[in-house]
């Protein structure tokens, strides 16, 4: 759901690169807060050495108020970050000239084969990392990579094609939805008022 809600926010009132940036700050800070959350002895419960002995310590409440804390509010960033940084890579080619289409297509491909590369990483090097050192620098690489990628695309803002927000399409529909019922009984010139 937090989707919708970044890409209303970008269309009808921020725009795409501001709700991008502020979501990547609060994304970032999820992610940090995630890794402190497996880091710090005090904020996790102590490792379970006998699992079918039952004698494993619960999280606390302030442990799990991190935990999930952390992850509502990745939530919330990935909810900016997802459907925003797309668009923003769209918008820099414009489909009137035939070139920048081509280079559109071109984009979208390697953007696609850098997500691909990614879930490889995760699943594979991320989860022998979490497995084999430790949780903490397992959340800790993804979390500098966030911070890294906010810096580069930072470092590209002079060179951006910026759109305005144009308003929400929701707003449209809306308006259309409820105009429908008063067009109905309306009378035009070209459709004359049938008697029933």
């Amino acid at each position: 759901m937090t989707p919708i809600l970044g890409a209303y926010i970008a269309d009808a009132h921020l725009g795409r690169y501001r709700t991008f940036l502020i979501a990547s700050a609060i994304y970032l800070s999820g992610m940090c807060l995630l890794t402190v959350a497996v880091s710090v002895p005090g904020l996790r419960p102590p490792r379970c050495t006998d699992v079918h002995a039952g004698d494993c310590k619960k999280a606390s409440p302030l442990e799990l108020a991190v935990f999930y804390g952390a992850l509502y509010i990745l939530a919330v960033g990935t909810g900016g970050t997802k459907p925003n940084i797309s668009t923003i890579g769209a918008d820099q080619f414009d489909d009137f000239y035939p070139k920048e289409k081509s280079h559109k297509l071109s984009f979208f491909n390697w953007w696609m084969s850098s997500i691909f590369t990614g879930i490889l990483f995760g699943n594979t090097i991320l989860v022998y990392i979490q497995d084999n050192v430790g949780w903490a620098l397992g959340y800790g690489l993804p979390a500098v990579g966030l911070a890294l990628s906010v810096v580069i695309f930072l470092a590209g803002t002079p060179f951006y094609r910026h759109k305005v927000p144009t308003g929400s399409p929701f707003t449209r529909m809306a308006k259309v939805i409820v105009a429908c019922p008063k067009e109905v009984e309306c009378t035009h010139p070209s459709r004359p008022k049938r008697n029933p």
